[in-house]
């Protein structure tokens, strides 16, 4: 699209005045230039911090959101934010967008990135944290945008990963207006399931009597090579887990240590059973599952829970389940619920569940963002042990059944990646947003890098087709190398979707929109 540069100093972006904008009157505290870009500063309704960056030359009329992750508290620099997800996208790399980031109104522990003390009695923070913090950053963006270049951004575009891909849905679902293409990835769909019950799970079955491992660090590389060696393909990933259901028994049975002495190499029949569980997930005591599914084969070389002999198994995923069950779960001064104490029973989870509708974006019908010419790309990878690749593909079965495979074709795509973990790679899946959203040009195949941690040089790159494709080996050439792998079907007899207690939630209806009340820790709350 035709740059359009700035119609004011970035100086003088310090002296507008947002305090009367609808839904996000805000303040400027500080808008310098800094390399290619004028970054503002400051906050949204007094509570919450943002970001801006604007480029000073050769804008495109494009804006992007960077969503934020974990239970966000933090402002992340939006010009680096979320480059896993967008490597190699022009627009993004050549400084010719608008990004912006915040925090979601609430400042974290710097000891502690899981952090949910901040809920305690702050309904305020609670929903700006779980819907409402990401349109009001949306409204003062677009404004600000607007005071700098006299005009609006011609296009937006959402990106967020994790929590941010579940902030990006509800931005979809509530607001359809926010964004016209919308990228998540891992979203954390069902947020109150798995900040409880399904970290806490992990914990817990994995921990001894003294409250440590029973299922240590290093016994991951043999579980992961074995798993590997059952289920992977020529490469060695995993293609989808569900296709390797039935040889999980086979796997733990040739880890057996038996009658020999226990080495790292296998498993004791107390770590097999840790591992099934893992594997599984929680369940209530009518065997009902507590979330969708838990770790999928192929992600045992990232279990959180399995950390080293002596050292307590909290460490792992603990935290993720101590303050989001207490403090996050409900609404007032805590339930004194953590993973060390979580009933995994119908009645634990009536405890912990009340603000399912608020935090969960589970609302399938999505007719008003489609109706708009909005579009959303979902992906998430096979590997992930953080955030159940099952949750996507219930709500991408739940959006096809509610509005129609063929109207939710054209508008929503999903990705499911083998290989790749929780929020890991070194891909561009904003590439091909831009292209459907400015050309018409539905996404096709997607360059997927395998990175390790830290790195951007990719192991092996992967070609990734729309759900539900899959890929399988040619035959011949280098295994790492994308021009070796060609598309495939998926085959016939799994099942898109994962049953368990809280997919009745994935219906039209049940969205719960809150407004605090002066004095009171409990809101004034409907479904919708």
């Amino acid at each position: 699209m035709t740059p359009v540069n700035p119609i004011v100093a970035c100086a003088d972006m310090a002296k507008q005045d947002f305090s009367t904008l609808a839904e996000a009157p805000a303040t400027v505290t500080s808008a310098v230039v800094d390399g290619k870009n004028c970054v503002v500063k400051g906050t949204i309704s007094g509570r919450q911090n943002y970001q801006v960056a604007l480029p000073i030359e050769g804008w495109t009329q494009r804006f992007l959101m960077a969503g934020c992750g974990g239970y966000c508290g933090g402002v992340n620099n939006p010009t680096t934010s979320q480059t896993f997800q967008t490597s190699g996208c022009m627009p993004r790399e050549n400084n010719q967008m608008v990004i912006a980031s915040s925090d979601l109104g609430h400042t974290r522990s710097p000891i502690k990135f899981a952090d949910g003390s901040w809920a305690k009695d702050n309904p305020t923070a609670t929903i700006d944290f779980a819907y409402l913090g990401m349109h009001r950053a949306t409204v003062l963006s677009k404004a600000l945008v607007k005071a700098y270049y006299g005009q609006e951004p011609k296009r937006s575009y959402y990106v967020g990963c994790s929590d941010g891909g579940r902030e990006g849905l509800h931005e979809v679902q509530r607001y359809p207006e926010d964004y016209d293409g919308v990228v998540v990835s891992a979203p954390v769909i069902d947020e109150v399931a798995t900040n409880t019950f399904y970290h806490g799970w992990n914990v817990r079955v994995n921990s001894d009597a003294s409250g440590f491992p029973i299922f240590t660090a290093a016994k991951r590389p043999a579980l992961a090579a074995r798993v590997k060696q059952f289920c992977g393909d020529e490469g060695g990933l995993v293609q989808d887990p569900r296709l390797c259901e039935d040889r999980k028994e086979e796997i733990l049975a040739s880890l057996m240590c038996g009658n020999g002495p226990e080495t790292d190499n296998c498993l004791t029949s107390a770590q097999a059973d840790v591992v099934r569980k893992f594997w599984y997930g929680p369940v209530d005591e009518y065997g009902v599952r507590m979330s969708a599914g838990n770790m999928p084969l192929g992600s045992e070389a990232g279990l959180a829970s399995a950390v080293p002999a002596g050292t307590p198994t909290a460490r792992g995923e603990g935290d993720w389940a101590d303050d989001f069950p207490n403090y996050m779960s409900n609404w007032g001064s805590g339930t004194g619920i953590t993973w060390a104490n979580m009933e995994f029973s119908l009645a634990g989870w009536n405890k912990l569940t009340p603000l399912s509708n608020l935090y969960d974006p589970t609302n399938p019908d999505l007719s008003r963002f489609a109706a708009r010419g909005g579009k959303l790309i979902i992906w998430h990878g096979w590997a992930d042990g953080g955030a159940s690749p099952y949750m996507s593909l219930n709500y991408w079965t739940a959006v096809r059944n509610q509005m129609g495979v063929d109207a939710a074709s054209k508008f929503m795509t999903l990705y499911m990646v083998p290989g790749i973990g929780h929020c890991s790679g070194n891909s561009d899946f904003l590439s091909p947003m831009l292209d459907w959203v400015e050309k018409g040009t539905a996404p096709g195949k997607i360059s997927v890098r395998h990175t390790t941690p830290g790195s951007t040089t990719p192991l092996q790159t992967r070609p990734a087709y729309p759900y539900p494709s899959m890929v399988k080996y040619g035959g011949f050439g280098d295994m790492t190398a994308e021009s070796s792998w060609v598309r495939a079907d998926l085959p016939s007899g799994v099942s898109d979707v994962t049953a368990w207690r809280g997919l009745a939630n994935y219906a039209p209806g049940k969205q719960m929109w809150c407004d605090p009340v002066t004095g009171s820790s409990t809101p004034n709350c409907t479904l919708k």
